[in-house]
């Protein structure tokens, strides 16, 4: 299908008056229009934000005076007065290093698992058990595949190196390309050697060498995360024990530093001050935006996951976007009691479903909506992501999809949202999805408080745009049903939530 000029916000407009497969918001709104809305605080666990951007309104925790190095509240977390980070040390330094949780489940269950009795180990045992035998199983075919080859690929990357140093004297220049090679009359057996790695492609020595050391590292990181444990850097830096549940009087008051765009993008989706003529407009208008720093990047620790869903059911949230996720949990636990907690005060969960193009019934993909024992939280919703025909199309490669484990689509590609000061661009990922469907449901929170977290939920599954086309399973050319990528088989729709909220008044 031929791609059709971009529309700013096409996330926001309407299938049938514009021809996007959007959200239909203004629809909504135009339903809405008579109604009071109630204030909704929503929760934005992420990677930190921009805490001065003025097009976001933040929450401001009512106990908490800010900055006087005081906890005003009691709460053990020392001014918490815009959320709180669970990845900083007490000198306000925040964590920057993420290390693979296979690595560290590896070595935390190997003297426990490796020669265990499987009959003695409780439920919850169990369930650590299978996640360290994945984390075995990665880590010793990755040792394997880099221990065979690491020596003879050393020895080629060290005399790639001699010869791209040498290449560099006889052309003049550190960076070179074919064409540089082929311009030049020296010769030499470093060009000869350059020329036949570029065999008529078009790329730099300085891409090349790039790319080769990342491969001789990657095999050398194979090698050490078999042999050696990993440093708790966390622990260290937090002064905190990573482990341990019961300790939750740990991080800092820095939501801002190492936090990129993420957080940011993530919360101006959800809930960014509409009809200002500032940046974008979000989709629900009247939420304060609620931080929580729990999350680098796929390798997330259970500990603080638990502990920023706690933290924000505690401090008055009703919706929590979770646009993060990760392959292995051994202490699923912990975050699954959280969700529990959640729902028993009536919070909805929205998470994003990941960017990985698999079938994650197949895959495994943390969080989700299932416990340890097969329940279903019924707060919890789990979004892939959509596109359209200007996108490229209905569904985009990098989504992960699932008949169990994803409930719906919602847009995510080139999504327009805000950026750390103060700019704006567009966006793709599940990441952008999640805060679309979270702000669908803070919309509905706003209007409609005596709804229930398990009744907004089914109210968004079941108001759905249904999609009758075939279109790409994602990462293949195979067409497939849409109706085949999630329990749904729908893409979010604002309009259609909003009018079901009032039929059921």
């Amino acid at each position: 299908m031929a791609q059709q000029t971009k529309v700013k916000d096409w996330h926001l407009i309407d299938a049938v008056a514009d021809g996007y497969k959007g959200i239909s918001l203004q629809k909504a709104y135009a339903l809405l229009q008579n109604k009071k809305s109630n204030k909704v605080i929503v929760a934005v666990i992420d990677s930190g934000i921009d805490t001065l951007h003025n097009d976001i309104p933040f929450w401001h925790n009512p106990n908490d005076i800010p900055n006087n190095g005081i906890d005003d509240n009691h709460n053990g977390l020392v001014d918490d007065y815009l959320g709180w980070n669970y990845l900083g040390a007490p000198n306000g330094e925040n964590l920057s290093i993420s290390i693979n949780d296979y690595w560290r489940c590896y070595h935390r269950f190997k003297n426990k698992f490796e020669t265990v009795d499987t009959a003695t180990l409780s439920t919850d045992e169990q369930f650590t058990y299978s996640e360290w035998v994945r984390a075995k199983k990665y880590i010793d075919e990755k040792f394997i595949n880099a221990n065979e080859s690491y020596k003879q690929v050393k020895e080629n990357y060290e005399y790639a190196v001699t010869q791209d140093k040498a290449a560099q004297k006889i052309l003049g220049k550190p960076i070179f390309t074919l064409g540089d090679i082929v311009a030049n009359d020296a010769g030499g057996s470093a060009l000869l050697i350059w020329q036949k790695i570029f065999d008529g492609r078009n790329f730099t020595n300085e891409t090349y060498m790039k790319e080769f050391a990342a491969y001789v590292q990657e095999m050398e990181d194979a090698i050490q995360q078999k042999n050696n444990a990993p440093d708790d850097v966390r622990g260290k830096l937090l002064q905190d024990d990573s482990y341990d549940v019961e300790k939750k009087h740990y991080g800092n008051s820095n939501l801002k530093t190492h936090s990129g765009n993420h957080g940011t993008g993530v919360s101006s989706i959800i809930g960014a001050i509409r009809n200002n003529n500032l940046g974008i407009d979000g989709i629900a208008d009247n939420v304060d935006i609620m931080m929580i720093r729990g999350i680098l990047g796929k390798d997330e620790y259970d500990k603080d996951v638990a502990l920023s869903i706690r933290y924000a059911v505690d401090n008055g949230a009703k919706v929590i976007n979770m646009s993060f996720g990760k392959y292995i949990s051994p202490n699923k636990k912990w975050v699954d009691e959280a969700i529990q907690y959640a729902l028993a005060h009536d919070v909805v969960v929205v998470h994003a479903s990941g960017n990985d193009g698999q079938n994650i019934d197949l895959n495994y993909n943390y969080p989700n909506a299932y416990s340890i024992d097969g329940k279903r939280f019924a707060n919890f919703i789990n979004v892939s992501a959509s596109g359209d025909a200007h996108t490229g199309g209905l569904v985009p490669f990098f989504t992960n999809y699932g008949l169990k484990m994803v409930d719906i689509f919602a847009p995510g590609v080139e999504v327009n949202c805000a950026t750390t000061g103060g700019g704006v661009q567009y966006a793709s990922g599940t990441s952008m999805a999640s805060p679309v469907v979270a702000g669908i449901a803070a919309l509905l929170r706003t209007y409609f408080p005596h709804l229930t977290a398990a009744q907004v939920v089914d109210i968004i599954l079941k108001s759905g745009m249904p999609i009758k086309e075939k279109v790409k399973l994602p990462g293949t050319n195979e067409m497939i049903e849409f109706s085949l990528l999630s329990k749904t088989g729908t893409i979010a729709n604002a309009y259609q939530a909003v009018k079901l909220a009032l039929e059921l008044k």
